[in-house]
């Protein structure tokens, strides 16, 4: 019974994780095609006097004081804000999914410093400002180079988001920069070992 209740609430989480990416993927989608139709209006409009119409005749209080007025205006700070979210949410499942694969078999605390070393390289100016970037540097997470970051994208749980959430907010630690399983780091000063994990500062 232990194995079909174990088998049950893995699928559920593999189901969870493809709703999750299939979400994901249809706000993608919808973004794209409503930059699209933007560039492409864009290009086909000739001049600002097309999608204007005069508006001297007009004697209304609280209208725009030009001799025009725009129409079909873009709430560009809200298709900013969209942008931000996508990128944000973006990032985060990366550094959900780098925890499953490097330390999900560590307790919380483990899996906490594992987010804060992504984390505090993106605030450090040696490193690369986008969690991709940092996560693709050469050598650097032994997850990428033998695969289990791939595999990691169809098992990580939520406990990870909720950790890798959690730390963006407010980071356990500011200072890991690297991590290792079987030593410390030939970079950085050591620091401490938690669980199988060897952290080291910059």
């Amino acid at each position: 019974m232990k194995e079909v209740g174990s088998i049950i609430e893995h699928t559920q989480i593999i189901l969870k994780i493809i709703i999750r990416h299939i979400k994901q993927v249809i706000e993608i989608t919808i973004l794209a095609l409503f930059l699209a139709v933007l560039i492409i209006n864009s290009r086909n409009t000739k001049s600002l006097k097309d999608i204007v119409i005069p508006v001297q005749n007009i004697k209304m209080s609280n209208r725009m004081p030009e001799h025009y007025e725009v129409l079909d205006t873009i709430d560009v700070s809200e298709m900013q804000e969209e942008i931000r979210n996508e990128i944000f949410y973006g990032e985060l499942e990366q550094v959900a999914i780098l925890v499953q694969a490097e330390a999900g078999n560590q307790d919380e605390l483990g899996k906490r410093y594992v987010a804060d070393v992504v984390l505090n390289r993106l605030d450090d100016p040696d490193f690369p400002d986008t969690v991709e970037d940092v996560l693709k540097q050469d050598k650097q997470f032994a997850c990428i180079l033998d695969g289990n970051y791939n595999k990691a994208e169809w098992t990580v749980t939520e406990d990870c988001f909720d950790i890798a959430l959690e730390e963006y907010e407010s980071r356990k630690d500011h200072t890991i920069i690297y991590f290792r399983t079987d030593r410390y780091s030939d970079s950085g000063h050591p620091a401490f070992k938690h669980g199988d994990h060897y952290f080291s500062t910059k």
